[in-house]
C-alpha cells in the first residue's frame, strides 16, 4: 500500500454508500481505528471485512494518535473510520492528522460520504459561499457566541444540531434570525429523509419530527440596503396577529432596516387593510 495512515469516510446512514475504494482499502490494512467497534462491526461485516479493531475517539485521540503513530513506523497500516461521515471534522481524526504532519507520517483521504455536503447542496440555499459551525453548544455563554457570530456571517451556515435540542435551537432562531430562512435536514440517505425549507418567522417546531440526525442550514445576512419593506412583511404580518401597536412594529422594523418611519408606518397600514 502507497499510505501508512488511510482517512475513510463511512456512510452517514445508508451502508450503500460505501465506494469501492473505501471497501477495498479496509479489506488491505492491518489495523482499523474506529469510533465505536460495536458499530462499526455492523458496516464491517456487511461487506464481509474481518480486520483487528481498536478503539479511537474523543476520549482517548490524543494517547491513541501517539500509539497510532508508532505502529505506522513500525510498518503498520491503519483504516480510520468513525460511526458516520468523515474523520476529523466533528469527529475524531483531526488530531491524528496533525501527528502525522509532525511526524512525517504519510496518509491519505478518501472521499465519500458527508452530511455537510449533502445538506447543503439538498437545502437549494446559496452554497456559492458558506461556513461550518459544528454542533450547537449547549453552555448558554458558548451559545452566545456563536448566535453573535451568525449574526454578522452573510454565507450560509452549517450547523448540527440534536433531537432533544431542536426545539430550543428553533426558539432561539425566532429570536435572533426571524427574517432569515433555514432548511432542517434530517436522516440523510435514510427512508424517512426530508428537507425542509421555511422562513424562520413560520416555524411550528409542532410540525418538525424530533428524531434522528439534524443538519441545520442558516441562510446568511442580507444587508439593510439589499431588502425591501415586503421582505418584513412575515415578521410584520405576525406582530399585527400578536395584538402589537402600529407605532410599536414600525420601531421594530426601524431598528433592523434603513426604512424611514413613513415608509414603515404606510406599508404596516396597507398589510392592516
Amino acid at each position: 500500500m502507497d499510505y501508512q495512515i488511510y482517512f475513510i469516510p463511512t456512510p452517514i446512514g445508508n451502508l450503500e454508500d460505501m465506494t469501492i475504494r473505501a471497501i477495498n482499502t479496509l479489506k488491505e490494512v492491518d489495523i482499523i481505528a474506529c469510533e465505536d467497534t460495536r458499530e462499526s462491526k455492523k458496516l464491517l461485516d456487511h461487506y464481509d471485512i474481518n480486520k483487528p479493531l481498536t478503539s479511537y475517539h474523543k476520549f482517548n485521540e490524543t494517547s491513541k494518535s501517539i500509539e497510532i503513530i508508532e505502529n505506522a513506523r513500525a510498518g503498520k497500516t491503519y483504516g480510520v473510520i468513525t460511526d458516520q461521515g468523515m474523520p476529523g471534522i466533528s469527529d475524531p481524526g483531526h488530531i491524528l492528522i496533525k501527528k502525522c504532519i509532525e511526524e512525517n507520517i504519510s496518509y491519505t483521504i478518501l472521499p465519500g460520504a458527508s452530511s455537510i455536503i449533502t445538506a447543503l447542496v439538498g437545502s437549494g440555499l446559496s452554497n456559492e459561499r458558506f461556513s461550518y459551525y459544528g454542533f450547537i453548544p449547549k453552555k448558554n455563554g458558548d451559545k452566545n457566541k456563536l448566535y453573535k457570530e451568525l449574526e454578522n456571517e452573510s454565507k450560509t451556515a452549517i450547523l448540527f444540531d440534536t433531537p432533544h435540542n431542536l426545539e430550543n435551537t428553533i426558539a432561539d432562531f425566532k429570536e435572533n434570525f426571524a427574517d432569515r430562512k433555514l432548511c432542517i435536514a434530517r436522516e440523510l440517505t435514510k427512508k424517512f429523509e426530508e428537507y425542509v425549507l421555511v422562513d424562520i418567522s413560520d416555524i411550528n417546531i409542532d410540525d418538525i419530527i424530533l428524531k434522528g440526525e439534524f443538519v441545520l442550514i442558516l441562510s446568511g445576512k442580507v444587508d439593510a440596503q439589499d431588502k425591501e419593506l415586503k421582505d418584513y412583511e412575515d415578521i410584520i404580518k405576525t406582530q399585527i396577529n400578536d395584538g402589537l401597536r402600529t407605532k410599536d412594529i414600525v420601531k421594530s422594523i426601524k431598528e433592523i432596516s434603513d426604512f424611514s418611519k413613513n415608509e414603515i408606518y404606510e406599508y404596516v397600514l396597507s398589510l392592516n387593510k
